[in-house]
């Protein structure tokens, strides 16, 4: 009889525990991410998507149900939140673009318009691939989201350096230049730029220094380059391909250096 009530106690113990790890588990699951709202409000929850200008959140009540609710978008100051897993695997070098479209697809139809920059990075990058793929259309209707949007936003600069780079490799050298520039001079008179404003430099920088390149001009392209590399490192992508453009053009240019 003793032994049967220790046993019971063990497993009682044991169902009381797994049940516990079970609710805070989703208790994490939906209080993971964080709004700000402008008004100085903070909701928890988590971010499921975004819909007609209100990102949809999925939040635990008191009964241990699950309440999803909009917030409007330009009621938000800021959003914390974890980058999806299938945003992260596509982000180092080497990524076929056809795994980026797979991966990248699915994640900016659902969170397109959020504040938060990871969205602008993966939609540039979509773009990106699209363009690899030889769908400019696609591309540029892509940029063109960025824009519409996020209007009068600093994510009109990576809109801008997309849109540039497509008209670089159709040749459009002077087109893409005038694009870029007045980014570039920005960036010049910014002395401490944020982590998310480096990126969105460093985007601009990478045209221009291919087109200082189509252009003969090597030096000012590997000065581009390398300023990405020191100045505007904040997205590890950017600066394996500005690493990957400095080593290319000193490959076809022995001894080039900057004065």
């Amino acid at each position: 009889m003793v032994i049967g009530s220790l046993f019971f106690r063990r497993r009682l113990s044991l169902a009381l525990v797994t049940a516990l790890a079970f609710i805070l588990l989703g208790l994490r699951l939906v209080a993971d991410d964080q709004i700000v709202k402008i008004d100085g409000t903070t909701i928890n929850g988590r971010v499921v998507g975004v819909s007609d200008g209100q990102v949809m959140v999925e939040s635990h009540t008191s009964n241990g149900g699950i309440a999803k609710f909009p917030v409007t978008i330009s009621d938000i100051k800021s959003i914390s939140m974890a980058v999806p897993a299938d945003v992260t695997k596509v982000q180092g070098a080497g990524t076929t673009p056809g795994a980026v479209i797979a991966a990248l697809e699915p994640e900016v139809k659902q969170f397109a318009g959020l504040p938060a920059d990871w969205v602008v990075e993966a939609m540039a990058q979509l773009a990106e691939a699209y363009s690899a793929q030889g769908q400019a259309d696609r591309a540029v209707a892509t940029y063109n989201q960025i824009d519409a949007l996020y209007p009068g936003s600093k994510y009109h600069a990576q809109a801008v350096a997309g849109k540039a780079a497509l008209s670089l490799k159709a040749g459009k050298i002077d087109e893409a230049l005038a694009a870029v520039q007045p980014i570039i001079d920005q960036a010049n008179k910014d002395i401490a730029p944020s982590p998310s404003d480096g990126a969105l430099y460093a985007n601009a920088f990478l045209v221009y220094g291919q087109a200082m390149e189509a252009q003969k001009k090597p030096q000012q392209a590997l000065e581009a380059y390398l300023t990405v590399k020191t100045m505007f490192y904040q997205n590890p992508n950017l600066v394996d391909q500005a690493d990957q453009l400095a080593k290319n053009l000193r490959d076809h240019n022995p001894g080039i250096g900057i004065e």
